[in-house]
């Protein structure tokens, strides 16, 4: 364990609306650095580094110290618990480093963390979970791992210790542990409901047989329903599989459309009809899809196999509207053809870039991209840590409705153990993401 109280260097700049906003992952711990306790230095400052975005720092840059005096006397207690060895190590240092940079920007200088190795393993994280609690914990960060949430939120409920972790599986969420990953569910209403408005009302859906894909299925079913459309093809296919091409050609009704565009062209054929039928010339199928808009909430390299076998059979994406989720918020997947023009749900570039560019500035090298989910609970402990009066890290002080603002922009604790984010609609061009419907700058309070 390292505990720290670090000195903010004043980089990042107030967002006059966040103030109003933020009023309303062996046995053991093991050390970062055996044995050691020491001060950080903060990291230094960049020329030109774009400042991070802020959880309301209260700090000009010409004044080295803080400006807020803290209510309370001593160090918040938190612990950050993440894998800096074991499997995921390099997720862990890439979350530790961004914990660190929201305790540069964010805290006062009495705030500290105590960073906790879970080795990638949930009985580890467990143990850890109980060492930091000892120590004092008044509110755990983390693990990454939902199988890790599900060990330690025993032992920090038994303590009273709240947990925010880093998954994004509603399965580990409840009884004061909470999930920051971006959930598949909210991502996939929000771009149906988007698609809905604007026209489409016949969704296809082909997705993983994993958990990512069932609750995509499912948020798809619930938010057509909800929009007045419809899911009239719902298909899922084996992740990794050999090959899917059976899979999409039964998706989409491949063998039925040939069929009828044969049948088309045998009776202009009989007809005399030269004319209609030379327009049909180099095409494979015809008639109606079954859909006029289809959702594969898939990415990487999965998503890159699946676009051109789409095309292949005909799914025409001049024709039918191609949707996905945070997963296609890769530019690169816009020299894919097919995926050109089509939408998606995800925080929105232009907010998380003052975050990236943070990161870049101090470690020299782009964050692993959960890294911002650290950062942005370490600067909600740290604004709440400072809140004049009682209350700290108390169920109504994380679950109050109006969320707080931060690195992936608007987000907020339900009391169910969720999450709740402002998403945007983007779109995929050859060059890039493109902004096509923002995302909300506040919260209905009616939710919480």
């Amino acid at each position: 364990m390292m505990g720290f109280r670090a000195r903010q260097m004043g980089l990042a700049a107030t967002l006059a609306a966040m103030v109003a906003i933020l009023a309303a992952c062996s046995s053991g711990k093991e050390p970062i650095a055996p044995g050691e306790r020491s001060e950080s230095a903060p990291p230094p400052k960049t020329a030109g580094a774009t400042p991070p975005p802020s959880l309301d720092v209260r700090r000009s840059e010409q004044e080295p110290g803080p400006v807020f005096v803290p209510e309370r006397i001593g160090p918040p207690k938190v612990a950050v618990l993440v894998p800096l060895t074991g499997r995921a190590a390099e997720v862990g240092k890439a979350l530790r480093n961004a914990a660190e940079l929201a305790l540069f920007d964010i805290a006062t200088e009495d705030f500290a963390l105590a960073f906790y190795d879970t080795a990638s393993n949930p009985q580890t994280a467990a143990g850890v979970a109980q060492s930091a609690i000892a120590d004092g914990a008044e509110l755990i960060i983390g693990p990454l791992f939902a199988e890790s949430a599900r060990a330690v939120g025993p032992v920090a409920r038994a303590a009273g210790v709240p947990v925010l972790a880093f998954s994004n599986d509603r399965g580990a969420a409840g009884d004061g542990v909470w999930v920051l990953g971006l959930l598949p569910a909210q991502q996939v209403e929000r771009v149906i409901r988007y698609a809905a408005a604007n026209g489409y009302g016949r969704f296809g859906v082909l997705a993983p047989s994993n958990a990512y894909g069932s609750a995509a299925m499912q948020a798809a079913r619930e938010a057509a329903a909800r929009s007045g459309a419809a899911i009239t093809r719902a298909q899922s296919y084996t992740p990794g599989a050999a090959s899917l091409s059976d899979t999409v050609r039964a998706f989409a009704s491949y063998d039925a459309r040939k069929s009828a565009l044969q049948r088309q062209k045998a009776e202009l054929q009989s007809s005399g009809a030269g004319r209609a039928l030379a327009r049909l010339k180099g095409r494979e199928t015809s008639g109606a899809y079954p859909y006029d808009a289809v959702l594969v909430p898939e990415g990487g390299q999965a998503i890159l196999n699946l676009a051109p076998l789409m095309a292949y059979y005909d799914i025409d994406p001049n024709e039918v509207k191609y949707l996905g989720t945070a997963l296609w918020a890769d530019p690169s997947l816009g020299r894919e053809p097919t995926l050109v023009g089509g939408w998606f749900a995800a925080p929105d570039p232009e907010g998380r870039k003052a975050f990236l560019d943070r990161y870049r500035a101090v470690h020299g090298d782009a964050p692993h991209g959960l890294a911002s989910l650290a950062y942005d609970a370490v600067g909600m402990a740290a604004v709440l840590a400072r809140q004049p009066g009682a209350g700290g890290f108390s169920f109504e002080n994380l679950t109050q409705p109006s969320g707080f603002n931060g690195a992936d922009g608007l987000f907020r604790l339900l009391i169910d153990g969720t999450n709740q984010r402002g998403l945007a609609i983007l779109r995929l061009t050859p060059s890039g993401l493109e902004r096509v419907d923002p995302a909300p700058r506040r919260f209905s309070p009616a939710i919480n």
